[in-house]
């Protein structure tokens, strides 16, 4: 009968958790959403759909299509309009299948009801595949393109950084009591990460998928050598907050300079 008992418990208790992690991921939806419906309302009040950075003659990007990235201008005039549309469920599949990873929800949402990328801070958000792409260096969703480009080029001389060395985020910060600013290597590059875009000062902001946490992350600018002793190639800076944060902040017209501090 205790065993019973115990076993009837622990059945309403994962009923009751269950129950509570619905409720939590409904009003992560509705939040998400919400989030969706002020940024087209902000693109619609400020009659612009393209990124922050921009000029109003030229906004250049990548465009992926047929297994081929394509540079080319808008085709469409972006006071009225998002340059990409929609994101489907199959391009955000072929993208996380590349990528190795799920997209983090708010990421999947964005694209699945705003816009494919080519919108929001700095020159745009990177889409999934099928969409907008400012910067395609050390993103696996172009990785063979790339590396198949210069191999024409230049030969295999120049192939080093399409074999990067996996770099563990979450275990490096563990063990060095979270550091604000990491150091890495010209090979080392971190796994679960996401271009997210290239802010007005050129550096690059990515999203850690499976932490959550965004990073600025920079040229070397000279400084001490990474823990290991080789040359710094990459800096990067944890910045404050989620990637919902960082939209509520761009919402919100604060500077992007206020957004973190270095």
């Amino acid at each position: 009968m205790a065993k019973d008992a115990f076993i009837m418990i622990l059945s309403v208790y994962s009923i009751e958790m269950e129950h509570v992690m619905v409720q939590a991921n409904q009003q992560d939806d509705d939040r998400y959403k919400h989030l969706c419906e002020r940024i087209v309302e902000r693109c619609r009040l400020q009659n612009w759909y393209g990124p922050d950075y921009h000029s109003y003659t030229s906004h250049r990007g990548y465009f992926y299509i047929n297994g081929k990235l394509q540079m080319r201008e808008p085709s469409h005039d972006l006071e009225t309009h998002f340059e990409f549309p929609l994101a489907t469920e199959e391009q955000l599949r072929l993208s996380e299948a590349v990528m190795g990873f799920e997209h983090p929800p708010l990421l999947r949402t964005l694209y699945l009801q705003v816009a494919n990328g080519g919108f929001g801070p700095g020159r745009g958000l990177t889409g999934a595949l099928g969409g907008f792409c400012y910067w395609t260096r050390r993103d696996p969703r172009y990785t063979a393109m790339q590396k198949e480009r210069v191999v024409e080029k230049y030969g295999e001389a120049y192939t080093d950084l399409f074999d990067p060395i996996p770099f563990d985020l979450e275990q490096h910060e563990e063990r060095y009591d979270h550091p604000r600013e990491i150091s890495l290597s010209e090979r080392e590059w971190p796994t679960y990460f996401l271009h997210l875009c290239e802010d007005e000062g050129q550096d690059h902001i990515y999203l850690h998928a499976k932490s959550g946490h965004l990073y600025d992350a920079s040229g070397p600018y000279g400084g001490e050598p990474t823990l290991r002793g080789d040359e710094v190639y990459t800096r990067l800076f944890r910045i404050d907050g989620s990637l919902e944060d960082w939209f509520e902040r761009w919402l919100d017209g604060i500077p992007p300079v206020q957004w973190y501090q270095k």
